[in-house]
Order: structure tokens, then C-alpha cells, then sequence
């Protein structure tokens, strides 16, 4: 299946924000090795690198329009995005980290339910506490937030919150 990719326009299909050649050509640039494999496999990491931005991420603006099938393109976004043109540099970089992280990890954006909370241990003179497993700590990817945070809302990267 071919990777749709945004153009700019608000398409009702796009899958990705970046193209396979150019996901090549920024980890090529970056010495990422690790992206490595079929284009089929290429495609379906690029899809699931700009699911888990659309669905972490709380950006600035609004959609193009109503029918658009991905967070982006956007109106009101700033200045910065305005000047970038389309697509933002820092949107393909972190759509391009993210398939990488898909690629070598499927398992990558799911939520990471090993986290314990501490309640109560004894390590040497220090107590601590542990209440089990969590639910809810999500993986993060610091790189990936940094280069989002000047679209999101806020002064830093914004995520979505579920509680429940």
C-alpha cells in the first residue's frame, strides 16, 4: 500500500507527514543506521510515528479544515510555522525520530505499564514504598518534545492527558 503523505492542503487520507525517500535522506543525514528495511516496513513506521504525534501532542491553531485526516496543516499557528512553510522542519524531524523509534521498537508510543509507584522499601538507612504497577506512564521521547515544543501549546511541549 502506498504511504500517503500531507501535502499541505488537508488531505482526508494522509498517513504521514513525511515521505519515505525523505525520512531516508534525514537519517541518512543523521547517521541513523538502525533505519533500515523494507519500504513496506519504512511506510508503516512513518504511519505510526505521526499517529503517536497526532495523538500525544496538543499543537497550536487550529486544523485547515474539518475533513482532514491528520493534526496538520494548521491555521493560526505562529509565526514560525508561517516563515517554515510547509511542512515545518521541526514536524518532519520529529515524525522522521519517531518512525526510527517504530522501526526498531513496533511497541514504541504504547503505554508502559511497568512503572511502579513507590510506597514503602528500606535500602540501606532510606525507606521507600512501592504501590504496584501504574497505570497510565506513557514513554517519552525527550528529543522528540524538544523539537515539538514550538508548536504546541504552552511554553513547553504539551501532551495529551487521560485519566483512567
Amino acid at each position: 500500500m502506498t504511504l500517503i503523505v500531507e501535502d499541505g492542503t488537508g488531505l482526508r487520507n494522509a498517513e504521514s507527514y513525511v515521505s519515505v525517500a525523505d525520512a531516508d535522506a534525514y537519517h541518512a543525514k543523521m547517521g541513523h543506521t538502525a533505519w533500515a528495511g523494507s519500504e513496506s516496513d519504512k511506510e508503516i513506521a512513518l504511519r505510526l510515528g505521526t499517529q503517536y504525534i497526532d495523538a500525544t501532542y496538543w499543537f497550536k491553531g487550529q486544523r485547515m479544515n474539518y475533513f482532514q485526516s491528520l493534526r496538520w496543516p494548521r491555521l493560526d499557528a505562529g509565526r514560525l510555522v508561517w516563515y517554515q512553510g510547509w511542512p515545518p522542519l521541526v514536524l518532519v524531524q520529529a515524525t522522521a525520530e519517531m518512525a526510527l523509534r517504530f522501526l526498531i521498537d513496533p511497541t514504541a508510543g504504547l503505554v508502559d505499564t511497568t512503572d511502579q509507584a513507590i510506597l514503602e522499601e528500606r535500602v540501606g538507612p532510606i525507606d521507600v514504598k512501592y504501590a504496584g504497577q501504574v497505570r497510565g506512564g506513557q514513554k517519552r521521547y525527550a528529543l522528540v518534545d524538544n523539537l515539538l515544543k514550538i508548536l504546541c501549546t504552552g511554553s513547553t511541549s504539551s501532551v495529551r492527558v487521560e485519566l483512567g
